[in-house]
């Protein structure tokens, strides 16, 4: 007996450190396309209504100190009700305008429209996501589906200020993302 308890135990310590996490009943993977686990919060309208779980996702847990840069980063997007693109174009535009300068902004503008134009708007139970690999710039996807490829990784790391800048969207989900100790 005592030996199988020291044999669980070295299993334990000698286990992967992935994890999944359950945020909000929402079920997150340890990793997703080679980058793990992060952080995630939950965005609540008031205090009544769940509107989605938002999970970063990150290569190396040091990249978190400079995840504005050119590292490979992964957001996840989980819905709890329908959300109307048209809620997260006007978000994401007040956002990337407090977060960026007016020049860079215009200059971006081209780019942010095109993914703007290709956003799908969310179904309770869909999942957004948006990945920077660096050197190809950001990926949207919806349900696991490729949508649209944007090039630049000015342009992607700009974006990824909508939850992760200096004045993101929700300060208590970029604190939840980039928080391992939220999960």
């Amino acid at each position: 007996m005592k030996q199988r308890i020291q044999t669980a135990l070295l299993a334990l310590l000698f286990c992967s450190t992935a994890y999944s996490a359950n945020v909000g009943g929402i079920e997150l993977p340890p990793a997703r396309d080679g980058l793990q686990l992060n952080g995630a919060g939950l965005l609540r309208k008031g205090f009544i209504f769940n509107i989605y779980v938002g999970a970063l996702y990150v290569a190396d847990t040091n990249h978190v100190a400079r995840i504005l840069t050119d590292v490979p980063k992964q957001i996840d997007i989980h819905y709890y009700r329908d959300t109307p693109k048209k809620h997260m174009i006007r978000v994401a535009n007040q956002t990337l305008k407090k977060n960026l300068a007016p020049e860079t902004f215009e200059r971006l503008l081209p780019r942010i429209e095109m993914l703007h134009n290709a956003f799908r708007d969310g179904r309770s139970g869909s999942v957004a996501s948006i990945l920077h690999k660096p050197g190809t710039g950001l990926i949207y996807a919806f349900n696991d589906e490729t949508v649209t490829t944007i090039s630049g990784d000015d342009f992607a790391n700009a974006y990824f200020a909508v939850w992760l800048g200096e004045r993101p969207s929700s300060r208590s989900m970029k604190r939840a993302m980039l928080n391992r100790k939220s999960l």
